[in-house]
This record gives C-alpha cells, structure tokens and sequence, in this order.
C-alpha cells in the first residue's frame, strides 16, 4: 500500500498467464515472451519426402559412446564397425543376421537388434553375448534407458517393449552343479535379461510408428504418421503404464527421426531439410509449432536417424562412417504476434488469477510493467473492468481498451501509451523483479495512467479488472516481461485537495458518451455505410464527406467496432455511433475536469513516489532490504567491520545477529555464534565445534593402532593415560554429564604422585579451547572461521583452530554433538588424478567405449598418443559477434602432423 493508501494486484508467475498464443514463459530468467517458433515450408513434394524417409528408416542407425565412437553396420563384411579418434576403422563383432538398429545402452552394453531377438555384447567383455527374445514380439527400434537396459519398438504398430537384466560374470569358471546341501537361489540369475510388454498399439491403430527416443531424465517419445504423413508424437507416462494424447508437428510431414534436446524438446530429422527442427512438447496436445531455434546440419549429412546411444546432445551420420553432434545456432526466431491473458476457459470453468478489487466503485489507477523492449518491439496492454467475475468477450471490442508499451502495430487515436520511469520499481527501495541494466525507453520500469479513451469522461471503473497482452516483434526479438502491477482505486488530487468547481460533472449516459456530437448521417448514408465492404475506405470516406465536411485529409480509415465506427482523418478522429435510424459522428474530445484529472495525475505519479520513499526510509536500515552496497555503511552504525572474505548474505545475517552478539561477546556462547553466521550455519551442522579444552580429558580408553600421544591431531591432545578399561571402574558409559563428572577423578587417592599428575593435566587445559573444524568446510573458509574466533574469543582464553583428521573416533569421541561429526555419506566417484585415494571411495573402472583399441592401456607396439588441441588465448565475444579461434599452437602425436582443424562446441559441465 501507498503513501495514498492504493494497493496493487501483481502478475509475474507463470501460473499467473494461464493462457498463451504464440508466447511462453521463460523459467529460467522468469520472463514472459513472445514463443520461440516459425514456420516450415516443405522442402520436397510429398512423393518425393515419402520415399526419401522410407529410405531412411531402411538405413541401420549406427551406435554412439561419450568418446564419440561410432558403430556402424557394415553390409558387406557383416560386421560392426567403429570410427574413433584413431586412424582406420576396427572390427566389434560379426554378425550373422542384419540388424535393423544399433544402440549403446548406459549399462556398457550394446544392443543389436536383429529379426526376432536383440543381441547383448558387453563392452567390458564381462560376460559372453546372449540373444534374448519374447514370442509373439518383433524389435525392431531400441533406445537406451537411462537406468540401464533398452526400450523397444515393433515396427508400424508402435508396440512398446522393455529389455532389463544381465547375464552372469563368466570371468571365473562357474561350476556345472554344486552339493545338495549347498544353498543356492533359485533361479541361479535373478536378474536375467528379459523382455517385458508395457504398451499396445498408441492411438487407434491407424498409424505407422517409425521413431522411438529416450532422453537422459528417463523421458520416452514416439514418432508416428498419420495415414497422410502428417507426424504424431507422444510421450510414455511410466507412472500410468500409457502414451500420451498425441501432439501434431507442424510442417514436419514424413519426418523419420527423433532425439530428445532437453527434458521437454525433441528435434526430428525432415526429408530434404538442411537443419533439424525442434518442438517444445507442452501438456496440450494438439497442433505444434516448430521453435525458432535452428539446428543446421552438415553439408555431408545423410537422410538416416539420428546415432543411438546416451550422448548428449544427440549426433546424426555424416558421411560414410562419422557423426557430427547437432547444436543451435545463436540467432533465435520468434513468433511475429503473440497474446496471453490471466484468465482461461477450462471444463471445470474459468481459471484465474482474479484482480479483484472488492469494491464496485473501484477507479483503476496505473499499470506498470517491467520490461525489456528491444527496438520494434512492444505489447498492447487491453483492459476492461466489470463487476461481475467474468471477463468480458473477446469480440465485444467496446469493452477493452488498449494501453501501448513500445513500438505497437495499433493505429489508435489518442492511445494511452506507456512511458519510462528512471527508478527500478515503484514500489519504494525495491530492487524491481526485471534484474539486469535499466536502459531509458528499452529497459526498466514503464508506466501507463489506465483509462478508456472512447468516452468523454475517462476513468475505467469496476469490481473486477481483466487483462490481455498482445505481444509484438519483428521476428528476430522478442518484448520481455517480468512483472505487471496495476493499481487501485485511483487517489485524484481533484477530488481531494481542489474545490468542488473543479470537480467532474458528468454522470451516466452523458459521461459514458464517445465524444462531442458535432453531425449526423441520415438512413440512407447509415445503411450504404453498413454495406460497405470493411475495406473499401473510399467508399466509407465518401459517404462521410458527402454528409460532413471535415477538412481536406490525406488518410481517412474507417474501423467498425459492433455498433460503433471509428474515422480517423490525419491526426484528428472522429467516433461514429448508430443513433435511432442513423449515425452520430463524434468527436472523441474529454470532459475539461476529465482533462484537468489526468493533467494533475502527472504531478501525483511523481510526488506519490517521493512520498513512499520518505514514509518507508526505514527500509534502508534493514539488513534484509538494504542494497549491498550499503552494508559496510550499516555496520559502521553499531561500530563494526566486516571481513573482507565475509559475503553479503552473511553480512546481513551479521546485522540480523548484532544485538546477540554484542551481549554474549567473551563467551563460548557469543563466539559459536560469530562462527554460525561466518560459516553459513556450519556451527548448526556440526561442521564447525567449538570445544573447551577441559572437555577432551580422558579416563581410560581403548582405542587400537591409535597413538595417544599424538600431540599433532586435534581429537588426541597428547594426553595418554591408560590402554586398559574396566567397566564400571574406569570406563563409564552414561549421559554426556556422567562423563564429565568422571573426568574430575579424586587424584588423591594415587598419593603425591598422582597429585602431581592432576595439577599437570589441568593445567595445559585450563583456559584453553579448540575450535574444530570437520572436512567438510570449504578450505577458503577456513582463514575466515581463524581471524572470526580471533576477535571473538575471549581475552584470557587461548584460542586454537585445527582441522579435524576423523570425523569419528570412537572412544575418543564418543559423544555426538560435542565432539564428534556424523557427515553425509561420501558418494563414490571415478578416480581424479591428484585428487583421489584409492581403497577410500573411489573406484577405477574402464570405460566402456565402442572401439576395442580405446578399452584397455595400449601396448608399445601399438600406443597412440591423441593429439593437444590449443584453440589460442581465452577471450568473451558479445552475442551476434564474430569471433577467431587461432589454432596454430595445436600439436600432432609423435610422427604424424595435422591436416585440418575441426572445432566444435562443447557444453559446460558441473565437473
């Protein structure tokens, strides 16, 4: 609420836009634009485009692995071949059938498929190959499951299959039976390859499936054509066992190939097009627009499917025997026009995001919008208001009045059009929702007075405000909105600080006028306009001019609107209305209060703003809101300086904590407090303990192959005792204060000695603490966690901070929570040079590639070395600009020089 005492309705979720055409909302930077789309034109006749694609589904699609080996089928040798980064291909295995697929599956097995069965070749020759095959079932395409194992297609009816399990190891001989009293289960492989049925025949069977396709998320989808060609694709839903309704590519007839791009796009290969188009699979089905985004394919690309294996993105064949992998290009295509509201029609009734005012008296106020406008872009805000909680018709263009933003294609008189506010939002010290860099008249803040200005008096009243945007752009760009706020009920500085003489005196019918009534059109011109063809201009300005004379113009449009015309001459317009049995022309000219409201509303959108941030200047003092750079000046408020390594969110956190602690300052507790906000909450966790030194003194314990009188090792503080427990005597298991109590043993019943003894132990524990710091803190952490416990510790307490060498040993640190870390567990991963222990996590493996001669360490005889690829300096390029990759300092293997230079795009990863 404002210093006004308006309040304001936001729209900025996707949920919030539960209708779209031709737009979508952007999750990642949360922005709603114009949809990534074009339009396809076929590239062959359809005669030409069936025979193309029933040639390509007749092509065997070879297999692919991560090191981007290729196996292909070779009819003339009847063997499977693989391409890699070394000279010539290499023989895999023969095969005495043809198969009609190839696929490596993520398991390190490829799959084959031939007539009747799918064969299983490990690539880590684990265990001899199998055939596997389910009666009645004819594989024909298989895709790789992410979980391991393959998904399989029977050709044209679409059926789906699924292929799990493995063979048993013969690494070792297995024996032939064993004893009877050997237990054993039953059956001897529990896990034994087989093929299950999971889905008949999608649709109603009339159509011909020719694709199948998994992605890395486990999704599944399947190409199919309708009796025309034209292409249906589905989605496996595994939770219902079921496809999809199907969703119909547009301008993609007889595609043959299908590769998932993301978790909810897929690229189909097209007969006779020279790039990949992708779609976006949204939960309608129905009609589907290609993207925008263009994946060009090589000039030595082949009508074939795409290459089968879990690599990403997905590759296609080139050539005789390579694959090249299928990227976008970095200039995007968008829809020309686009148009989404907060409301939507639905069979349970209307879904909204109501703009509900509670009050029928309501005066809407401003929208503003933030945005991005990049030039020849904008969008046409179209309000209405009503007063009960259904918007009005689409049709019923009297009722919505548009509001520009931008450059818009509507050629309306005296247009509300938006204009650009130099602050990121209205809203008093807020940073704004849009983020980047405000640019005047492109980017930030715009704000528009909402009004109807097809009426003498102006202001849009009603309960119930409803919205719709028309987004525009010119194909190559695209307006982009982050927020949308309108305001209500408006505060007129009219009515509130002039006298009544100024006031509006138009009420009712007089005030809901379309202008000044300044001519009239008898019946005969009314029904010859009515006649008239909506673009025959020239008649329809005729029949005006004949009627009334309204000065020599050199455009005149007339634009009828249900019962209502609108002409427009030049600059002036004039608004047309059907009263009795003729027309009515009027000027759209506002009442003068009308006018001297939207005057004075100039002075209140700027005067309101400098108001809210008086009354909410508080906001600046809360660490929470404050701008970051304004932290270092609230702490020099209560005397404090940040450490220069402390990021802002924990300065904030700082801030929050400053009175605690100020007041715990000098204690354990005031300095695990201090370590709590520094770390980020690893006190909390139990990453970081601060422990009193007196807490680490020991009875007996038992503890085997530790040396207790290691002074290095923080858990054992050189202090060793005894290696004997008795329990009962010497060794107490109870609560952590029975422990403690066991800690101040009665020394005098050792003799002097022994007194001796316990001066000397309190002695180096007296006054002492340690603050332990586990191995899951981040080693940049840990100079911050020394200088905080330095300043925070207390004066006569000498301080220590080590890292722990366990988190757990038992004896030692018995008591969890004090002591003692139980971290999460330590997932096991691959081997990484300099980094790994081997026998503490992680494991080394063999890859499992295609190529034979890339499985194992290669021979002297037979070692190949790989090229150093050197693409020259780092450097940033803006997008849309050219760039040069220089890679002349690359270098060939020992006895072999390089002949070209191939670059491609390699995706960051989190590694």
């Amino acid at each position: 609420m404002d210093a006004n005492g308006q309040r304001f309705w936001l729209l900025g979720e996707s949920a919030h836009f539960p209708s779209h055409a031709h737009t979508a909302w952007d999750a990642d930077c949360r922005r709603l634009r114009l949809a990534s789309e074009r339009t396809l034109t076929p590239a062959l006749p359809p005669a030409a485009a069936f025979t193309a694609a029933q040639e390509a589904l007749e092509r065997v699609p070879p297999a692919i692995d991560v090191l981007e080996c290729v196996a292909r089928w070779d009819a003339d040798s009847a063997t499977i071949r693989v391409r890699s980064v070394l000279p010539d291909e290499a023989v895999l295995l023969p095969l005495d059938a043809t198969p009609s697929d190839l696929c490596n599956g993520a398991d390190g097995v490829l799959y084959a498929v031939l007539p009747g069965a799918v064969l299983l070749h490990d690539l880590r020759g684990r265990w001899a190959d199998v055939r596997v095959t389910l009666a009645g079932f004819a594989p024909w395409r298989a895709a790789p499951a992410a979980d391991g194992g393959v998904w399989l297609m029977e050709r044209g009816t679409g059926r789906l299959a699924r292929l799990t399990g493995r063979p048993r190891r013969t690494e070792t001989p297995q024996p032939d039976d064993y004893d009877p009293r050997v237990f054993r289960p039953h059956p001897e492989n529990a896990c034994a390859p087989l093929i299950r049925l999971l889905a008949g025949a999608p649709g109603d069977g009339s159509e011909n499936a020719v694709a199948l396709a998994s992605g890395p998320d486990g999704a599944l989808a399947l190409l199919s054509w309708a009796t025309d060609g034209a292409p249906r694709l589905r989605r496996w839903r595994a939770d219902a066992q079921r496809w999809d309704a199907p969703a119909a590519p547009q301008g993609a007839a007889y595609a043959y190939a299908l590769a998932w791009l993301a978790p909810d796009r897929v690229a189909l290969r097209v007969p006779g097009r020279r790039d990949a188009p992708a779609w976006q699979l949204g939960a309608t089905p129905g009609p589907l627009d290609p993207l925008g985004d263009v994946y060009p394919l090589a000039p030595e690309a082949v009508e074939a499917p795409f290459c089968n294996g879990p690599v990403q993105p997905p590759s296609y064949p080139v050539g005789g025997a390579g694959a090249e992998p299928l990227h976008a290009l970095s200039l995007h295509r968008f829809a020309a026009q686009g148009e989404t509201r907060h409301y939507a029609d639905s069979a349970s009734g209307l879904v909204a995001r109501l703009i509900d005012s509670g009050d029928t008296t309501t005066v809407w106020h401003r929208l503003f919008a933030e945005a991005v406008l990049p030039p020849h872009t904008g969008f046409v805000a179209w309000l209405a208001a009503t007063n009960e909680a259904a918007p009005p018709a689409d049709d019923d263009t009297l009722a919505w009045h548009a509001h520009g933003f931008g450059s818009t294609l509507l050629d309306a008189p005296q247009l509300p059009q938006a204009v650009w506010e130099p602050v990121p939002s209205e809203l008093p010290h807020h940073p704004g929702l849009l983020g980047g860099a405000r640019e005047p008249g492109r980017a930030g803040l715009f704000s528009v007075l909402v009004q109807n200005s097809r009426q003498r008096v102006r202001s849009l009243a009603g309960r119930y405000l409803w919205l719709r945007l028309a987004l525009q752009g010119d194909g190559h760009a695209t307006p982009e909105i982050a927020a949308l706020r309108v305001w209500g009920s408006r505060f007129s500085y009219v009515d509130q600080y002039l006298p009544r003489l100024y006031r509006e005196s138009q009420f009712g019918s007089a005030a809901t006028q379309p202008g000044e009534r300044i001519a009239a059109i008898d019946t005969a011109f009314s029904d010859a306009l009515d006649a008239a063809d909506a673009s025959d201009a020239t008649l329809r300005a005729r029949l005006l001019l004949e009627q009334v004379t309204l000065g020599t113009a050199a455009h005149i449009a007339v634009e009828r609107s249900g019962q209502a015309w609108l002409l427009q001459d030049g600059a002036s317009a004039w608004r047309l209305r059907r009263e009795g049995d003729g027309i009515a022309i009027y000027r759209p000219r506002a009442t003068p209060a009308d006018f001297n409201a939207r005057l004075l509303a100039n002075f209140e959108g700027v005067l309101t703003r400098l108001e809210d941030r008086v009354a909410h200047a508080h906001l600046l003092s809360d660490p929470a809101l404050a701008d970051d750079s304004r932290l270092d000046w609230l702490a020099g408020w209560i005397g404090v300086a940040f450490d220069p390594a402390l990021p802002a969110a924990r300065r904030r956190d700082w801030l929050r904590g400053a009175p605690d602690l100020a007041r715990w300052h000098g204690t354990r507790r005031g300095l695990q407090l201090a370590l709590d906000i520094a770390t980020g909450g690893a006190v909390r966790g139990g990453e970081v303990l601060v422990v009193e030194d007196f807490r680490l003194r020991r009875i007996l314990a038992t503890l085997l192959g530790v040396d207790l009188a290691d002074e290095h090792d923080p858990l054992l503080p050189g202090l060793q005792v005894s290696g004997n427990s008795v329990v009962g005597d010497t060794l107490f298991v109870g609560e952590q204060a029975q422990a403690e109590l066991a800690a101040l043993f009665n020394a005098g019943q050792r003799g002097a000695a022994g007194e001796q003894a316990a001066l000397a132990f309190d002695a180096e524990l007296a006054h002492r603490a340690t603050v332990l710091v586990h191995q899951a803190v981040q080693p940049q952490d840990l100079g911050l966690i020394r200088r905080i416990a330095q300043l925070e510790a207390p004066a006569h307490v000498e301080l220590r901070v080590a890292q722990a060498s366990w988190p757990l040993l038992v004896g030692i640190a018995s008591l969890v929570g004090v002591d003692t870390y139980l971290g999460p567990p330590r997932l096991p991963r691959a081997v990484q040079v300099e980094r790994s222990g081997l026998g503490l996590g992680d494991y080394l493996v063999s890859a499992a590639v295609l190529d034979p001669r890339l499985a194992g360490a290669p021979t002297t005889a037979t070692a190949e070395f790989p090229p150093e690829a050197d693409a020259g300096p780092d450097q940033r390029a803006q997008p849309g600009a050219s760039f040069v990759l220089d890679g002349s300092g690359s270098r060939a293997a020992p006895g072999r020089t390089l002949a070209a230079y191939r670059w491609r795009w390699l995706p960051p990863t989190d590694s």
